[in-house]
C-alpha cells in the first residue's frame, strides 16, 4: 500500500468520530477534502472503507480490517519523530498512559511530576477508563501503557510489573446521614445506593459480593463520573461504594465519611501493561523507570 500519514490520520479521524464533519474539524480540512481523500484511498485498495447513511459513516469490514493497521502506522510515525527530535536535542517524545480513576489521579500522577524533574521536556498524554477500555485503548495504540486492577488477559499484552501501589474500596456516605458509623452489610442493603453501569469492573465485583450474602442492592443512581457520583452521594441518603484516595478531599472538608462495613472493605493491586509486539517508545521507557513497580527498587 502506498498511503501517507496524512490520508491514514483521515480514515483514521472519520472512524473514530464517525462524521466526515466531526473528522474534518480533527484533521483540519473541508468535508469535500477529506471525502477526497477517502475516496482516494478506497480507490487505491479496491474496497469500500465506509457505508454512508443518514446516521453517519459506519466502517466496512475492509475499513474494520485496516483500521489496527493504519493506527500502528501512524503510532510508529510519531514515534520515530519523537526518537529523532530526541537525538537533536529537541522534545524527548510523548508518554501515553490509560489508568484507572483511582491511579491516574494519585500514583500516576505523581509519577508524573518526578519524571518531569529529571526529563522536563517530556510530555503526557493520560486517558482514563476501566479495565476493558484500557484493553482496546493498548491494542489500537492510543496509549502505550495501561495500569488496570486486574490483568488484562489478551495475547498481544504483556505485564511489565505489579505496582507497589495499592488502594482500598470502602462505602461512603453524607456526613449528615442516618446510618450508624458500623452499619451491617443487611443495613446498607436497605438505603439506596449511586453505583457506575454495568460495564465497569467495581459494578460486578460489588454485585457479586452482595450476591454471595444472598442480598440484592437498590441502585438508584447509574453514572460514569467519579465526581459526580460522589456529588449525587454527598447531596443525598445514596450510598457510594469507591476507592478512599478519591473521597480524601471530601472526608477531610467533612462534607463525607467512610461507614465500617467489613464485607465491602476490598484492597486492590495495580499491574502495568505495555503492547508484546513492538518497541516501547523511548519516552514511555522513561516513564517506567520512574515507575513503583515491586521488586524495581523505585
Amino acid at each position: 500500500m502506498d498511503f501517507d500519514e496524512r490520508q491514514l490520520r483521515a480514515f483514521i479521524a472519520i472512524a473514530d468520530t464517525g462524521s466526515l464533519g466531526r473528522a474534518a474539524r480533527v484533521v483540519n480540512l473541508t468535508q469535500p477534502s477529506l471525502s477526497r481523500l477517502v475516496q482516494g484511498i478506497e480507490e487505491r485498495l479496491g474496497h469500500r472503507l465506509f457505508d454512508r447513511g443518514g446516521k453517519g459513516m459506519a466502517l466496512t469490514d475492509a475499513g474494520r480490517l485496516l483500521l489496527p493497521h493504519a493506527r500502528h502506522l501512524v503510532a510508529e510515525m510519531q514515534n520515530t519523530r519523537d526518537e529523532l527530535a530526541a537525538l537533536r536535542g529537541l522534545r524527548r517524545g510523548t508518554v501515553r498512559i490509560g489508568a484507572v480513576a483511582a491511579v491516574l489521579r494519585t500514583l500516576v500522577a505523581s509519577a508524573i511530576g518526578s519524571v518531569l524533574v529529571e526529563t522536563p521536556d517530556l510530555a503526557f498524554e493520560l486517558v482514563e477508563g476501566v479495565d476493558g477500555e484500557l484493553l482496546d485503548a493498548l491494542l489500537t495504540r492510543r496509549i502505550d501503557l495501561a495500569v488496570s486492577s486486574q490483568p488484562l488477559d489478551h495475547d498481544e499484552v504483556v505485564p511489565i510489573g505489579e505496582c507497589t501501589y495499592r488502594d482500598s474500596f470502602a462505602v461512603f456516605c453524607a456526613a449528615s446521614h442516618t446510618l450508624p458509623p458500623r452499619p451491617t452489610l443487611a443495613q446498607a442493603m436497605t438505603r439506596g445506593w449511586v453505583m457506575p453501569g454495568h460495564a465497569f469492573t467495581p459494578r460486578g465485583t460489588f454485585e457479586e459480593i452482595v450476591r454471595r450474602h444472598s442480598l440484592t442492592p437498590r441502585v438508584v443512581v447509574e453514572c460514569g463520573s467519579v465526581e459526580a457520583m460522589i456529588a449525587v452521594s454527598a447531596s443525598s441518603e445514596l450510598l457510594c461504594w469507591l476507592p478512599e484516595p478519591l473521597l480524601a478531599p471530601h472526608l477531610a472538608s467533612g462534607a463525607m465519611r467512610k461507614l465500617d462495613i467489613a464485607e465491602l472493605a476490598l484492597q486492590r493491586r495495580f499491574i502495568l501493561h505495555r503492547r508484546k509486539s513492538g518497541l516501547l517508545p523511548d519516552a514511555a521507557s522513561q516513564f517506567v523507570r520512574h515507575f513503583p513497580l515491586v521488586g524495581s527498587g523505585a
